[in-house]
C-alpha cells in the first residue's frame, strides 16, 4: 500500500495531464499518449463524483490558511502515509449546507467515507489538522464563514463516522495553537475582539480534559484595540512558550503587543499594566517592523523604536530598534539594536557605542540606481553631523563597477542587487572593517504565517 499512497500525492499533476489528452489527436497517438492515471486516483475521483451526485452539491475550497484545495490528502493517523482524502462541498438547499467529507483508502485501493462534518454559513474560512484531542489521530479545526468578519469555530474528532464535536465557539476573531504548558500537546488560544463600549477584548485558553476541549481560563487584551494585526507563538526568555498578539488601536496609529503565557495553570497577559489595562511596555508608534527572533536564539524579541538624531535640514524620522526579550513576569531585557531599512530590504546590527551618537539620513541617486543610507556622527544640535559610513544598494547593468568606486567594498550580492559599504575612518574610526560590516548586515526575509 505504501507505494500506492505515495502516488495519490500526485493527483493534481495527473489531473492536469488528463485535461491535456484532448489535444493529442491525429497520427502517432500511441507514441504521444499520456500514461493513464493510477487506479487509486481513478477510484478517488469516482468516489468524489458519487458523493457529489448523491448530495446534489458543488465542490468548494477553504478560503484562507495553508489548506485551500478542494481535495486535500492528509495523514490523519500519523503513520507517515497519506491515507485520507478530505473534500469540501456546498449543498445550497440543505439546512446545513457546508459539508466536509473525510475518505479513507481501503486495502483494495478504493475509498470509503470515514466521517462527515456539517456546518452552516456562506463558506469554509479555514481548516487545519492538529493533535489537540488526546489521541494519536489528528482532529479537524474548522472555521465556518458566516458573513463578513463573522466566523464560528469548531474542533472535531474524526475517530467515528459521525464526527464528534470537541469544541464550539459562537464567535471569534483569531486563534492560535501552541503548547503553552509544556505537556507536549498543543492547546488552543482563541481571541475575541470587542470594540464596543464594554471594551472587553480577551483571550480564551482551551485544553483537552479527556472528553472535550474545555475552557480553562481567560485573559484580557489591551483596552482600546480594534484590530489584531499579527498573531505569533514563540518563546520568552528561559524558553517559556507564549503567544504574542500585535494589535492596532482605534484612537491612534500606534500598535501594542500583548504577551500571553500560562502561569500557575492559567493564561495570563504578562505585559498588561493593570492600572491602564494596556501593555504599556510594548506600545509603539513606529510599526513597520514586527516582533521577531532577531538574534536567532530561539526567543521572540519585541522591538522598541527609539528616534535617532536628525540631520540638519532633514524632516524625515529615522528609528533605531531596541530588541527586547521578556521573561514570564513581563520584564524586558534588551539584547540588540538594529536599523531597519524596510524600503530597500535590509537591516544592520548597530554597535552599542553608536546608538547615542548616530545621525541617519538618505543618500540616494535614483537615476544611477543607487540607494544609500548615511550613518553620521552627531556633533551636537548646533553643529553639522559628519558622515563616517554609507551603506548602498546598487542596481542596474553596471552595479558591479559602481560597487568599487570611492573606496566602496561589496558586503553582499543577490540576483537583483549589489550591496556595498563606504567607510570613512578619517571621520570616525569605529574599529570595524568591511568584513565586520558584512557580518552585521542582513537581508530582510519574508516570514510566512499560518495564522487563522
Amino acid at each position: 500500500m505504501k507505494h500506492h499512497r505515495r502516488r495519490v500525492a500526485f493527483l493534481p499533476a495527473l489531473a492536469l495531464l488528463l485535461s491535456l489528452t484532448g489535444c493529442m489527436r491525429g497520427g502517432g497517438e500511441d507514441m504521444f499518449a499520456l500514461p493513464a492515471p493510477p487506479e487509486d486516483y481513478q477510484n478517488l475521483d469516482a468516489k468524489l463524483s458519487e458523493v457529489r451526485a448523491a448530495i446534489g452539491g458543488e465542490s468548494i475550497a477553504p478560503m484562507s490558511g495553508t489548506n485551500t484545495q478542494t481535495v486535500q490528502l492528509q495523514d490523519l493517523d500519523a503513520d507517515g502515509q497519506l491515507e485520507s482524502a478530505v473534500a469540501f462541498f456546498r449543498v445550497p438547499s440543505d439546512e446545513r449546507p457546508l459539508k466536509i467529507y473525510i475518505f479513507r483508502q481501503l486495502e483494495d485501493e478504493s475509498y470509503a467515507v470515514d466521517s462527515i462534518i456539517e456546518g452552516v454559513g456562506t463558506g469554509i474560512y479555514s481548516v487545519s489538522y492538529e493533535n489537540v484531542g488526546g489521541s494519536q489521530r489528528k482532529e479537524a479545526i474548522v472555521s465556518w464563514q458566516i458573513s463578513g468578519d463573522d466566523r464560528t469555530l469548531g474542533v472535531y474528532s474524526l475517530e467515528d463516522v459521525e464526527a464528534i464535536e470537541l469544541l464550539w465557539v459562537d464567535s471569534y476573531t483569531r486563534f492560535r495553537l501552541a503548547d503553552l504548558d509544556n505537556d507536549r500537546e498543543r492547546e488552543l488560544v482563541v481571541l475575541s475582539l470587542q470594540t464596543g463600549e464594554a471594551d472587553a477584548s480577551r483571550a480564551e485558553y482551551y485544553d483537552y480534559d479527556g472528553a472535550a476541549l474545555a475552557l480553562k481560563s481567560t485573559a484580557p487584551l489591551s483596552t482600546g484595540i480594534n484590530e489584531i494585526k499579527l498573531l505569533r507563538s514563540g518563546n520568552l526568555a528561559g524558553g517559556i512558550p507564549a503567544v504574542f498578539v500585535t494589535s492596532g488601536f482605534r484612537d491612534a496609529p500606534d500598535q501594542v503587543v500583548d504577551i500571553l503565557a500560562v502561569r500557575d495553570g492559567a493564561l495570563t497577559n504578562i505585559t498588561l499594566n493593570t492600572a491602564t489595562m494596556r501593555s504599556e511596555e510594548t506600545v509603539r508608534s513606529y510599526t513597520a517592523v514586527a516582533s521577531s527572533d532577531i538574534d536567532r536564539d530561539g526567543v521572540l524579541e519585541v522591538p522598541l523604536p527609539v528616534l535617532a538624531h536628525k540631520a540638519s535640514g532633514v524632516s524625515d524620522d529615522f528609528w533605531l530598534l531596541e530588541w527586547r526579550q521578556f521573561d514570564d513576569k513581563g520584564r524586558p531585557h534588551q539584547v540588540l539594536t538594529t536599523f531597519h531599512n524596510v524600503t530597500d530590504g535590509w537591516y544592520f546590527d548597530v554597535p552599542d557605542s553608536w546608538t547615542d551618537r548616530l545621525v541617519i539620513s538618505r543618500q540616494d541617486s535614483v537615476s544611477a540606481g543607487e540607494r544609500g543610507v548615511a550613518f553620521s556622527l552627531w556633533q551636537g544640535d548646533d553643529r553639522p553631523a559628519k558622515t563616517f559610513l554609507v551603506l548602498y544598494k546598487l542596481t542596474g547593468a553596471d552595479q558591479t563597477n559602481r560597487a568599487g568606486i570611492n573606496g566602496r567594498e561589496v558586503i553582499f550580492t543577490d540576483a537583483s542587487a549589489t550591496y556595498a559599504v563606504e567607510l570613512m575612518p578619517q571621520v570616525w574610526d569605529t574599529g570595524l572593517d568591511a568584513q565586520d560590516i558584512a557580518e552585521r548586515f542582513h537581508i530582510i526575509r519574508t516570514e510566512w504565517s499560518t495564522e487563522n
